[in-house]
């Protein structure tokens, strides 16, 4: 969450987005690159931010601390969902799609065994085809509207 007191700071707003890389980069196993991020890049911008004028009311101190406790749960909550989601596509997604791509072939071999030919020779003949068919004809020229050369 953005502490509003710094929410138009360009400065506050990328430690806030490097700290959350570096978050992110832990979740995914990235152990190093989010060690690089908090021991190097991060202590630097908050030295630079630490060295702004503070608006009224605020501690810097907190502000981290909460900070740092909110994108962490953000990060959290949204591999929880990536997690929940990664399930939902797992268990029910793929299996009807998998039903639906099957239902497919089965009638397209259906439709290929009612006409007289059996799926291989279907296949291979689709396979001897020009890959690009032309999905719109064109009319024969004639000689009135093709060009003439002429000899100079």
């Amino acid at each position: 969450m953005m502490n509003r007191a710094y929410a138009n700071d360009p400065l506050w707003i990328s430690l806030v987005e490097q700290f959350r890389e570096a978050c992110v980069l832990r979740r995914n196993g990235r152990h190093d690159e989010s060690e690089q991020i908090l021991q190097t890049e991060l202590p630097n911008k908050i030295a630079a931010w630490s060295k702004q004028p503070m608006p009224a009311g605020s501690d810097r101190r907190s502000a981290l601390e909460t900070m740092f406790q909110d994108e962490q749960r953000r990060v959290d909550e949204a591999f929880f969902v990536q997690k929940l989601v990664a399930t939902q596509i797992e268990e029910q997604l793929l299996p009807k799609l998998c039903f639906m791509i099957a239902e497919e072939i089965r009638d397209v071999v259906r439709a290929e065994a009612r006409a007289g030919r059996s799926p291989g020779e279907n296949l291979s003949r689709r396979m001897t085809q020009s890959p690009a068919r032309p999905r719109v004809q064109f009319d024969e020229p004639t000689l009135d509207t093709e060009p003439h050369l002429q000899a100079a």
